[in-house]
């Protein structure tokens, strides 16, 4: 799935409030919250939601990958509502507005996506506190509330949207990617500061031998006439002909699943020849007789301290929940990447 894709089909916004819970109240004026969006642990985007008088604004700035290079896309959508939440004139929410300030109630609404305008029935079959169960055009979502009532977490297939504290300083995914981080030091393995501690393996990997891993990665590798950022990036087995390093690591998993197979994704940094540190994916497996061997099917280059810092170790189908709260430390600038001798 491409990030655009997952804004305009999930289309999943972000934090909103039910108009059965407001009873008519009138909404504090100028109302802000900003949330971090990732597919599988990568982070590919910011959604900010802005609630005034009589007015709803959904505004998104994410990863777009065009020309083989990662930018940026910024889509707006202002809408009039009137007190309870709903679009002026209409028995239709705004779904992000419906989801952030809530939770809403058990039952369904007529909700509309912002950036797609596509309408239908909008949710809440149960769940537990603080979480919401339920379907958003009939897709299932789950929803996570604070004390206060607003949405701090949705989860909605493989996307996750985490929300970021009210003036937290935090940089957009698109720079993660496109700017990096710096790096301090000339010389030695690359480590982050403080640390964070990263397993060496995850539990249920099949052991393998080095021959036949490397041969898989030099499949996976002939196999994407064109790298760079692409579609593949966003698929679930990295199909498709052209993709960047998340695509060759999904393939080389998925082509090991069908071997009976199980290895892991590392999410991590790479270094190249004095440049920031920017986001990279690879895969770690574990051999017979113990031990693992990390590769690179994207350039086939050794797995090197140097030029790989491994950030989180995860399965490559699932959430990779860990990863996304890894990557989201390294936007708020918890961790300086570092050099050590």
């Amino acid at each position: 799935m491409s990030v655009l894709l997952a804004l305009l089909v999930l289309a999943l916004p972000v934090n909103p409030a039910s108009p059965e819970n407001e009873g008519g109240s009138r909404p504090p004026r100028g109302e802000e919250t900003r949330f971090v969006f990732s597919w599988r642990g990568v982070p590919v985007g910011t959604v900010t939601l802005t609630r005034a008088a009589g007015r709803f604004t959904y505004q998104s700035r994410h990863l777009h990958t065009r020309g083989g290079e990662y930018g940026e896309r910024r889509r707006e959508v202002t809408v009039e509502v009137d007190a309870a939440g709903r679009l002026a004139g209409r028995a239709v929410v705004p779904q992000a507005l419906w989801l952030w300030r809530g939770p809403p109630a058990p039952g369904c609404v007529t909700g509309r996506e912002e950036l797609s305008g596509r309408e239908g029935p909008h949710c809440v079959t149960g769940g537990a506190a603080p979480w919401v169960e339920g379907t958003l055009l009939g897709a299932p979502f789950r929803a996570r509330y604070d004390s206060g009532g607003r949405m701090d977490v949705l989860e909605v297939g493989e996307s996750r949207f985490t929300v970021a504290a009210p003036g937290e300083r935090l940089r957009a995914p698109p720079d993660l990617f496109a700017q990096g981080l710096p790096v301090e030091g000339e010389t030695g393995a690359l480590a982050l500061v403080p640390p964070l501690e990263v397993p060496s393996r995850l539990e249920g990997m099949t052991p393998w031998t080095v021959g036949a891993a490397r041969a898989l990665a030099a499949r996976v590798h002939a196999a994407f006439p064109e790298k760079g950022p692409g579609a593949a990036d966003w698929s679930e087995d990295g199909a498709g002909e052209a993709g960047g390093c998340l695509a060759h690591a999904l393939r080389f998993a998925a082509w090991a699943r069908e071997k009976g197979v199980k290895v892991a994704l590392v999410h991590g940094l790479l270094v190249v020849d004095g440049e920031p540190a920017r986001p990279h994916a690879w895969v770690r497996v574990a051999l017979v007789g113990g031990g693992t061997l990390e590769l690179d099917p994207t350039s086939l280059d050794d797995v090197r301290a140097d030029t790989h810092l491994p950030v989180a170790l995860e399965d490559a189908r699932g959430p990779a929940l860990e990863a996304g709260a890894r990557w989201l430390s390294l936007l708020r600038g918890t961790h300086r990447v570092v050099r050590r001798r």
